[in-house]
């Protein structure tokens, strides 16, 4: 790896929380991912490694699944449906962590900003924050 010519990683987190997560996307629980970008109207381009979704209130659930989209619908994915694990706290069942770990170039052609859907596969949840790791310039 050449270290002196990476592009500097970044990290945003979305610490809007989502209530009711359940097992289908609803449109209404879509996480809105502000990219940072600047000017905010320059279009996203980067590397995507890594996903975390932060839950809680887990009831039942086991398994989680993460859409990325350009658009707020939902329709034009940047990363189609991935399913993680969820791996609960150690003190405490109802907490815990979900992972995506990626290997992407992602190019937007529009303002820099992305927008995630999730569902269990059973169950409810509630989404504290998500955070995206990702190499490029803001």
């Amino acid at each position: 790896i050449d270290l002196m010519n990476m592009k500097s990683i970044n990290r945003v987190t979305s610490r809007t929380a989502v209530t009711g997560i359940g097992s289908s996307f609803d449109l209404a629980k879509r996480i809105d991912i502000d990219m940072e970008m600047f000017p905010p109207s320059q279009n996203f381009e980067g590397y995507l490694s890594l996903i975390v979704l932060q839950l809680s209130t887990i009831s039942t659930g086991t398994e989680i699944t993460l859409r990325v989209c350009r658009d707020q619908a939902g329709d034009e994915m940047i990363i189609t449906d991935t399913v993680s694990d969820i791996y609960t706290g150690i003190t405490t069942a109802t907490k815990g962590s979900a992972i995506f770990a990626l290997n992407s170039f992602v190019k937007l052609d529009r303002a820099g900003d992305l927008y995630a859907f999730v569902k269990l596969n059973t169950g409810s949840c509630n989404i504290d924050f998500i955070e995206i790791t990702y190499q490029g310039d803001r």
